[in-house]
């Protein structure tokens, strides 16, 4: 029963891909399906171990995903989806930070990773820069990092379910921001749904087994 929220969370990530496929003729699905699937996760949570930051953090996420999933052209939405899930990033790093053993803020574990890390933010942020919008350069900007500094703190912590979470992050919002700003392909979203999906879960299902003082 503890994994009931986990096992609905599979089929409604099959229905979130597959829809489209599945029920061509009723894209509004995804309105149920998309929103459903950061619900779970709180619901997993709250059996699991009812942590209120993981909760917090699950919230914004379940924001950005409404805010993107919101249709037309209006950057507002954009903009508010991107600013939601920066305070959920922000969120996941504070999490990984209280659970660092090793208080030096370089350690060496993390050296390499942290210079590979800025290199990739800096080269991809040059290579959208000419893309955006003047008034999308600095709130992309900002997330930008806030991505590769979660992703950082989640390689200080050494574990390594939260380490692919984190990893798999950095995929779907790259291809996100790909896609968006420069060009969408064929299948974008289902890649962008899917190494998200896969990110949530091993997030959030790796940090309810750590302990948290309260």
């Amino acid at each position: 029963m503890k994994d009931i929220f986990i096992k609905i969370f599979f089929i409604d990530s099959l229905l979130e891909l597959f829809s489209p496929v599945i029920f061509p003729g009723i894209p509004e699905i995804r309105y149920v399906t998309k929103p459903l699937l950061l619900i779970l996760l709180m619901g997993h949570v709250a059996v699991e171990n009812p942590i209120p930051a993981l909760f917090f953090t699950a919230i914004f996420a379940l924001l950005g995903d409404v805010f993107l999933m919101i249709p037309g052209d209006n950057p507002l939405y954009f903009q508010l989806g991107l600013g939601s899930f920066l305070v959920m990033q922000l969120s996941y790093i504070r999490l990984f930070a209280r659970q660092t053993q090793d208080k030096s803020w370089i350690p060496a574990h993390a050296r390499q990773p942290l210079a590979g890390i800025l290199i990739y933010v800096f080269s991809f942020l040059a290579f959208l820069n000419p893309h955006l919008a003047d008034a999308m350069k600095i709130p992309v900007t900002l997330y930008a990092f806030a991505l590769g500094a979660m992703l950082y703190f989640a390689i200080r912590l050494r574990n390594p379910t939260i380490v692919w979470g984190a990893f798999f992050f950095v995929v779907s919002d790259s291809v996100l921001a790909f896609g968006k700003f420069y060009y969408s392909f064929p299948m974008i979203s289902t890649v962008v749904m899917s190494t998200y999906i896969v990110a949530q879960l091993l997030l959030i299902s790796a940090l309810c087994k750590l302990q948290f003082k309260k």
